[in-house]
């Protein structure tokens, strides 16, 4: 409908952000977010949420390029709540139709998309539109002026965790969640599906603001236009753009195990080059990784990708691991760094959970969002008989007891999981079940992982074939890096202690990282190699 006003409000509000950063030929993404908002028609005015940490660097751009339209918004902390509450108040100071919302960090946001988007919310009188099929940072969320006073409201009572969460991609949608029925919501649909790329081109993260970098430098060279479509065909081809730095590290600090899982070809691998088992009973003097040793990947993994997650067990129980709690203590110094531990909970103890949970406290709240600390406990069955016939040895009662222990210390971040196969299949609905529910020791938390065979390595035991219908570049190769006691990295996971690529006490982590993305670029190019082909993991993803 013509006639129909609107406000731009932009989120600049964040704590760990690149969007000031001189990235596209001596812009930022801010400033390429702010000529879009200037060219949208039928504005009354452009607020921009902003804290203390990024006022300062607003202004500045808004002073250089003489923005006079600009209105800055400063609360000292942003949650979804707040925002929306801000949202709703400028909106009815303006007496405007609706609300044009973006992040401040998207630096390509499409013009002519934007259009279609209030077309299409204008014309089918909606209160709520978005886009959808598209990898995030293309278009802006549209809404309706009295809608939002409504979402507020919905946000401090039905959708009240949505509303205390963070500012993220999907925060004004997880409020509607709560009562989506009563709204009516317009989608403008990508005449094609990328989403399975999980790309977000925002300066939100280290990560993706090399993605934005690299798509930019990208389009330029091929001279294609700025628009979405174009830009999420040059995304899907290129493997610079999909692999930027690892979003998960997968360091195993302990050379034991303290059971011999069937699943774990880990065990039999290590005996047959070593003359035996890597048991705490068989193997007095395991050769762990030192601490002082660990510190150094931390602070090559802080410095090289800014945020992550550090899981710390590998093939093994880092339990076993005597120095188990300062390799905790060392992660959780970065504060963009999370930790997850896997074990199966025969180590757990109440001194030990509450000895974390002191250290988890002390290192405070991390800056990539997530919890400081993680745990998945290997429950695997619900009878003490499949347990032993998975494990090797009885421990379903120390599982159990371990889940019940961490979720005490660490509520919401404990996930008792079960590897699913053939052996355990009849137990998966009562596992499931159990867990599942909001009274159980993990009060609903649970992981169904999917069983691996290592390429054949292994027997099939997988029960159900999840495979997708057209084979993706392998998400692993894309995001993770797993590195052994020594300091070796294998090209994956799948290679068990082989095709070592380099060792990151000699030659760092961004240097092995960077031999990777030419496999990557064979994926794309739908190239594999044996092992590869052979491989049933290239579809899962851990972060």
């Amino acid at each position: 409908m013509k006639g129909m006003k609107n406000i731009i409000f932009l989120y600049a509000g964040f704590v760990l952000n690149h969007a000031f950063d001189i990235l596209f030929s001596e812009k930022s993404a801010f400033e390429r977010v702010l000529d879009w908002a200037l060219n949208i028609e039928d504005s009354k005015g452009i607020f921009i949420a902003c804290n203390p940490e990024t006022e300062l660097s607003v202004k500045k751009v808004l002073d250089r390029t003489s923005c006079d339209k600009a209105v800055i918004v400063s609360l000292p902390k942003w949650n979804t709540s707040t925002l929306l509450k801000e949202m709703a108040v400028r909106a009815d100071s303006e007496h405007v139709d609706f609300v044009v919302y973006a992040s401040a960090d998207k630096p390509f946001l499409d013009l002519e998309l934007t259009k279609e988007v209030i077309d299409c919310h204008t014309k089918y009188l909606a209160e709520y539109t978005f886009t959808d099929g598209y990898p995030s940072g293309f278009s802006p969320e549209v809404i309706s002026s009295g809608t939002l006073n409504i979402m507020h409201s919905l946000s401090t009572g039905k959708s009240l965790a949505a509303g205390e969460s963070c500012v993220s991609n999907d925060s004004l949608f997880n409020v509607l969640k709560g009562d989506i029925n009563a709204f009516e919501i317009e989608t403008v649909i990508a005449p094609k599906d990328y989403r399975m790329l999980r790309l977000d081109f925002s300066c939100s993260s280290k990560a993706n603001a090399i993605a934005c970098k690299k798509l930019y430098d990208a389009a330029l060279e091929k001279g294609i236009t700025f628009a979405a479509k174009p830009l999420s065909d040059v995304a899907s081809e290129s493997a610079e753009v999909q692999h930027t730095v690892p979003a998960f590290y997968n360091v195993q600090i302990s050379e034991n195990c303290s059971s011999e899982a069937i699943y774990n070809p880990y065990i039999s691998f290590f005996a047959k080059k070593n003359g035996k088992k890597p048991l705490v009973n068989e193997n007095a003097s395991p050769n762990n990784m030192r601490l002082e040793q660990f510190r150094c990947i931390v602070n090559d993994i802080s410095e090289f990708s800014e945020t992550a997650i550090v899981d710390l067990s590998g093939f093994s129980d880092p339990l076993t691991h005597p120095d188990f709690a300062d390799f905790v203590k060392a992660v959780l110094e970065k504060k963009g760094l999370s930790v997850l531990i896997e074990t199966d909970g025969n180590l757990v103890t109440l001194v030990l959970a509450k000895k974390i949970s002191e250290i988890a406290k002390e290192a405070g709240c991390r800056i990539n969002d997530m919890p400081s600390v993680m745990w998945i406990v290997n429950v695997d069955a619900v009878s003490e008989q499949k347990y032993a016939e998975i494990h090797k040895r009885e421990g379903l009662r120390s599982a159990q007891e371990a889940v019940k222990i961490l979720e005490n210390f660490f509520p919401g971040c404990v996930y008792p999981q079960m590897l699913r196969m053939n052996t355990n299949e009849d137990e998966l609905e009562s596992f499931y079940r159990f867990y599942h529910d909001k009274e159980s020791p993990s009060h609903g938390n649970l992981i169904i992982q999917k069983y691996d065979h290592y390429c054949g390595l292994l027997s099939e035991e997988k029960p159900a074939d999840l495979s997708p219908i057209k084979r993706c570049p392998c998400w692993h190769l894309k995001r993770d890096m797993f590195i052994l006691p020594d300091g070796s990295v294998p090209l994956c996971r799948e290679y068990i202690l082989d095709n070592v690529t380099g060792n990151v006490f000699a030659d760092g982590i961004e240097n092995i990282w960077k031999k990777t993305v030419s496999l990557v670029n064979e994926h794309i190019q739908e190239n594999y190699s044996e092992k590869c082909g052979a491989c049933d993991e290239y579809y899962t993803f851990n972060f």
